[in-house]
Parts: structure tokens; sequence; C-alpha cells
């Protein structure tokens, strides 16, 4: 009968150690550490233990097993209670379930996110690199400079032309030229402080207030101009014909950041 009961404790312990190799290699594909799965297998067969006593069950070196503990309690898998020494003891399988589901649900929210960041960091990249223009922008120095590319910008229209502007200013020295290119049937949109404009001007361009600061033209939804101030006030200006940037102009005179109409 004794050698019937020893028999059974030895196959019990084989199949309870192939159940612990799986849980083993479970846990190992579900990201934790080698170490921090040996200590939360032996943990999981005594109802608690001292690090000193998982160091004689496992074999993990002194100076890893506390890193692997704390690793089992942060992921709520192991329970510490505070004494000399700490006792250590594994959750319920319910809990162990419940505690890796959510760490999986945030990891797979993270890496989500991660793939969108990833999409939206290479579309401009890639437009850029498709693009047939090898000086897909440039920059323009001092205010006059600024000043003359954006009336020829507006002049070489013949489509649209949208124009983003929080200083009165800036608006003045392009204006006459907005009026010339609205006769000729130019589709003018301004985002422009609450001043009188030419005549003309307001009864044939489409008009918001604008309500952010800066300085944006885009011309035939093909070249954008952004104007910049300097620390000493003068200004200067990066022009481009990279699609991404351009529609990001066209797209900024729709948001409520911008204008109102």
């Amino acid at each position: 009968m004794s050698e019937v009961r020893v028999l059974a404790n030895v196959l019990l312990e084989e199949a309870v150690q192939g159940s612990m190799d799986q849980v083993r290699g479970s846990l190992r594909a579900i990201g934790l550490s080698g170490y921090a799965a040996d200590a939360f297998c032996a943990l999981v067969r005594v109802a608690e233990a001292t690090a000193g006593d998982l160091v004689l069950k496992t074999r993990i070196p002194d100076s890893k097993i506390y890193y692997a503990l704390n690793e089992l309690v942060k992921m709520g898998l192991v329970e510490v209670q505070a004494g000399k020494p700490k006792m250590y003891r594994a959750v319920s399988h319910q809990q162990v379930v419940a505690r890796l589901q959510r760490v999986l649900d945030a990891r797979h929210r993270s890496e989500k996110a991660a793939v969108s960041r990833v999409g939206s960091l290479l579309e401009p990249i890639q437009i850029a690199t498709r693009s047939p223009s090898t000086d897909l922008a440039y920059i323009v120095k001092g205010h006059s400079n600024v000043i003359a590319r954006a009336r020829s910008m507006v002049a070489s229209s013949r489509q649209e032309v949208l124009l983003i502007t929080s200083e009165e200013s800036f608006l003045r020295k392009l204006e006459e030229g907005l009026v010339k290119v609205a006769h000729k049937g130019v589709n003018v949109r301004l985002a422009v402080p609450d001043v009188a404009l030419k005549k003309d001007l307001e009864r044939l361009a489409e008009v918001r207030s604008i309500v952010c600061s800066g300085r944006v033209l885009v011309v035939d939804q093909q070249q954008i101009l952004t104007a910049n101030r300097t620390m000493d006030g003068d200004s200067y200006g990066i022009t481009s014909t990279d699609e991404m940037l351009v529609r990001l102009g066209l797209d900024y005179w729709e948001s409520p950041r911008c204008c109102v109409r």
C-alpha cells in the first residue's frame, strides 16, 4: 500500500511539474522575467514564503530574488506582508487571470496607440519622399523679402488664395494684390482682424474673424508661406510646396482655433 502511495505521489509530482512548466512558459510569453516566473511558480506551491525560502527552492541568486518579487508584486500576482522577514504569497488563480488580463489590455491600448503614432509620423515623410520637387522648403529672411515673396505668390495665383494673419500691417501690404486677383475670379479667403477692408475686397472675398496669431498664406492649394517674427522684431518666412504642409494650412482655416465665421 505504501508503494502505491509513493508511486501516486511521484505521478502527481510529475503532472504538477508539467503544469508548472506550462505556467512558467506562459508567464514568460506575457512578459515576465525568467526569475519572476520561477519565483511565482514556487510560491503557488506553498501558502507563503520568505525571500530566503524562495532562494533555496528556486536557486535564484540572492542579488536577483527581490527584483523578481518586486516585479510580481507590481503586477499584482503576489501579495507581501510586512515584517522581519517579509512574507510573500501568491494571489488566487481568479485574481491572477484578472490582473494579467488588465496588463494585456493596457499593453494592447499602448501598442495600438504606438501603431497610430508611427502612421502619423510616416505619412508626411513618405509624401515628402515621393514629391518630385527637390526644394520642398526654403527660408526667406528679412521682413521686406517676406512681403515681396507673399506679394509674388498672390500675384501668381490662378484659382485660390487663403490668407490667415493676425497682423493688420501684413494684410495691408497684400491688400492691393488681393483685390486684383479677386477681380480676375480668384477665390480669396481671409481670416483677419476686425478691420475695415477695401470695399471690393470685402465684397469679393470670404472673410472670417481671426482668433489665433500668426501669418499663413496658401496659394492654389500648391504653395504655402508661413511668416514669423525673430527675437529682434524682424521677420523670416518658410515657403514650401509639400503636400502635407499645404493641407495643414488649408485645414487650419476650418479649425475653430483659427477663426470664426
